[in-house]
């Protein structure tokens, strides 16, 4: 075996370090690219700004304590929401499941909410609930739950009928079967959903500070673009980014350790 050949295998592996390595070079390789494009294709500093200057007004909103009050604004309405969001979306994946005659019935009006804009409507939802943390609430939530209902929904049906009746044959109760077969198969369906929610729950809560917040990353990314700071702009971009981030390989994390089969 190669030296590239056995680079290869390492950075395919599952271990921490591998990991690591993957997510480093992947955002070195956007560092790079962003500089390359900053110095010979993107001159205008209007438009975009090297990756330095975007770090250095990162630090300079940390130092002042902007970074820090909107940080937790954000983290508040996103940490409150999505939970609920979550908690709504599984619930109603398992009343979907259990029911074909609600599914048939329900199904057409979720799939209709699913495809409506929900962010598009976040000026109306700041005109009936006003500007703060009630808004932010409700438009997380909706923006969050379809994705974790319908994947709760679709695991829950997908589970293979031979381990069903397999079960069944050792005479195990309803209840028997759905924890110990039926949840277990549907939960990477449900994490992966509720992975899909988190990003969208972070487009949301951008959007619902936009039009109805004095705090939180959504309302420094328009501040910042109304006065075209670039850098600023990017700065709270890239904190978003990193929030998702975090929220995705945590869930990846949560997978892991209750459905270790699947990395099998």
């Amino acid at each position: 075996m190669t030296a590239w050949q056995k680079l290869y295998g390492f950075l395919e592996g599952d271990t921490r370090i591998a990991s690591l390595v993957r997510v480093s070079f992947s955002v070195l390789s956007v560092l790079v690219v962003w500089e390359i494009l900053t110095a010979t294709v993107v001159t205008n500093r209007m438009l975009l700004v090297p990756p330095a200057e975007v770090f250095k007004s990162l630090f300079d909103e940390t130092m002042s304590g902007a970074v820090w009050r909107h940080g937790l604004a954000t983290t508040i309405a996103v940490g409150t929401s999505f939970p609920v969001a979550v908690v709504m979306g599984v619930m109603g994946g398992l009343m979907l499941s259990s029911s074909r005659l609600l599914s048939l019935t329900a199904g057409p009006m979720l799939t209709a909410l699913y495809s409506v804009p929900i962010v598009a409507l976040a000026p109306l939802f700041i005109a009936w609930l006003g500007l703060g943390f009630a808004s932010k609430f409700i438009i997380v939530v909706l923006v969050a739950v379809f994705p974790v209902l319908v994947t709760t929904e679709v695991g829950l049906r997908s589970t293979d009928r031979s381990l069903i009746e397999a079960a069944r044959s050792f005479e195990a109760t309803n209840w028997q079967i759905f924890t110990t077969v039926t949840l277990p198969y549907a939960l990477p369906f449900i994490v992966s959903g509720i992975r899909v929610a988190w990003a969208r729950a972070l487009v949301g809560i951008v959007v619902a500070e936009f039009f109805g917040s004095f705090a939180g990353f959504g309302y420094a990314i328009l501040a910042a673009g109304q006065t075209f700071s670039t850098a600023t702009l990017l700065a709270y971009v890239i904190l978003l980014g990193i929030m998702g981030l975090i929220g995705s390989l945590f869930f990846e994390a949560i997978e892991r350790r209750l459905a270790p089969w699947r990395q099998e």
